[in-house]
């Protein structure tokens, strides 16, 4: 029997024993124990090799010295590692209608293991940069490229015999597996490496790309949106000219935008398709979402970017670009607003209008979020030709469709409570109009002081409606005087009936 006391020092000895040990199976791999010249076998136990990987992947998780022990000799060894297993795989799976159930098993288990070799070299490349430069001075970019393309048409394959030979159905998500590290893995080699995203480019754009993106698997899909992102996410890219300028590159466009849709909501979809906005191509992709309903989740991804604070996260991520919006793009949607200005008029005033319709509204009120962030698009807020078209908008509803003043509060407008036309015009002026004596002069000179007036009033169909109008005309009259003078020379015509009081909520 063992004392009572050596049981209290194995146990405190026992994580330095396992240490020790994975440390000394590092060591194997280096020195090619398990495949090559030095090998202790002519071939490799796949079996006990990914059981050592599993615990070197637990290894180089947990410390970042582990990480610092990788150099040239242990990349080799790991690319010969690779390289052997894919070979391997490819002479099984090419006779994949004569395999015996125990060929069957040792090709799972080859595929398991290459997995965990991809992963033992992604994780070996986190927040070390010299360890990045090795894995491409040995060519293990060119491996991982060829682990992607070869794993999917061995899926591809198992997935056509599967009805014939039922075995076969397990490599498919084996194969995925491999998929998922080897995308994870070129992805963190391509951050802030321009070489690496060539030489991904080159490989993978545009047939790879274009099968991956709209494949199956979730989370390959959100991988290969990484990889899209650090390719193109910079200006002067050339990947990112020839994304925009081809077809197959405005399939993926529209595959990337498609993603960020519910009930997909892939991160790093909306990182690629923020990384285009943010490097001045939204025009370019607005075009070639044009005509579909993708326009509108485009427009819902510009949203919510104005509207959430920037992270310094985003800001890393983004690199040589700044994470904010340019403003050549609200120039851009401002144009756009005023050429199909009559759909804002057409709704405003109960007119039916087609899918069209919802996306210029949808511009509206992206422009009425923008003309608050004065500090950041002065440009936009003090455009005044863009002031002048919300003005006549405004007044050409209020010509076409006089708001009521004793209209129910609860009553249903031409609008249908769904747009708030009104409220967000009159928001738009407020905005631009806060400390520009120009722009208030231009807003009289229109008649849009006397619209706005108009406007004082609740309304249910237009939440909000009475205290945006309230503040414009705060921000028309201050250190105007020529504005003042008209609130100053209205005068009282009569007094509101106690009923239409009531119809409007007060009482």
């Amino acid at each position: 029997f063992r004392s009572k006391q050596w049981y209290q020092r194995r146990v405190r000895g026992g994580c330095k024993v396992v240490m020790a040990d994975v440390e000394r199976q590092f060591d194997r791999i280096r020195r090619g124990v398990w495949v090559g010249p030095h090998a202790a076998k002519p071939y490799v136990e796949w079996n006990d090799l990914s059981r050592v990987l599993t615990e070197l992947l637990k290894w180089t998780k947990s410390t970042a010295e582990s990480r610092e022990k990788f150099d040239e000799v242990m990349y080799n060894s790991l690319k010969l590692l690779l390289e052997t297993a894919n070979k391997d795989v490819q002479d099984k799976v090419s006779s994949i209608t004569t395999l015996t159930q125990r060929e069957v098993d040792i090709v799972s288990v080859t595929i398991i293991a290459t997995a965990n070799l991809v992963r033992l070299l992604r994780n070996s490349v986190v927040k070390l940069p010299r360890n990045q430069f090795l894995q491409v001075k040995t060519g293990l970019l060119d491996t991982i490229l060829d682990c992607i393309c070869f794993y999917h048409e061995v899926g591809v394959k198992c997935n056509r015999v599967k009805h014939k030979f039922p075995y076969a159905l397990t490599y498919t998500p084996l194969c995925v597996e491999v998929i998922r590290a080897s995308l994870q893995l070129t992805c963190n080699l391509c951050v802030g490496n321009q070489a690496v995203q060539g030489a991904v480019w080159k490989r993978l754009f545009p047939n790879m790309f274009t099968i991956l993106i709209e494949g199956i698997d979730k989370q390959s899909r959100n991988y290969v949106c990484s990889v899209l992102f650090n390719c193109t996410a910079w200006n002067g890219s050339q990947a990112l000219q020839q994304l925009i300028s081809t077809d197959e590159g405005k399939a993926i466009i529209r595959s990337g935008v498609g993603l960020c849709e519910q009930p997909n909501n892939l991160e790093w979809a909306q990182l690629f398709v923020e990384g285009l906005i943010c490097a001045e191509r939204f025009m370019q992709v607005f075009e070639v979402c044009q005509g579909s309903p993708l326009l509108l989740t485009l427009l819902e991804i510009l949203e919510e970017k104005i509207k959430s604070s920037p992270s310094p996260t985003k800001k890393e991520l983004f690199g040589e670009i700044e994470s904010a919006v340019p403003v050549t793009t609200f120039l851009f949607l401002a144009k756009t607003l005023a050429r199909d200005r009559q759909h804002i008029i057409d709704l405003a005033t109960g007119k039916e209008v087609g899918e069209d319709g919802a996306v210029t509204v949808r511009i509206l009120h992206i422009l009425a979020e923008v003309t608050a962030l004065f500090e950041h698009f002065e440009r936009i807020a003090g455009n005044t030709p863009f002031l002048e078209c919300a003005v006549k908008m405004l007044n050409e509803i209020n010509t076409v469709e006089p708001i009521k003043f004793d209209r129910s509060q609860y009553e249903a407008g031409p609008e249908g409570g769904r747009y708030a036309i009104r409220k967000e015009l009159i928001r738009i002026i407020t905005n631009m109009c806060s400390k520009k004596k120009h722009h208030q002069d231009k807003v009289r000179l229109l008649g849009g002081v006397q619209t706005v007036l108009c406007h004082c009033i609740l309304d249910g169909n237009n939440p909000y409606l009475l205290e945006w109008s309230i503040f414009a005309l705060r921000m028309l009259l201050e250190n105007n005087p020529e504005n003042q003078d008209i609130v100053r020379s209205l005068q009282a015509v009569g007094k509101v009936s106690e009923k239409d009081a009531q119809k409007i909520g007060v009482s």
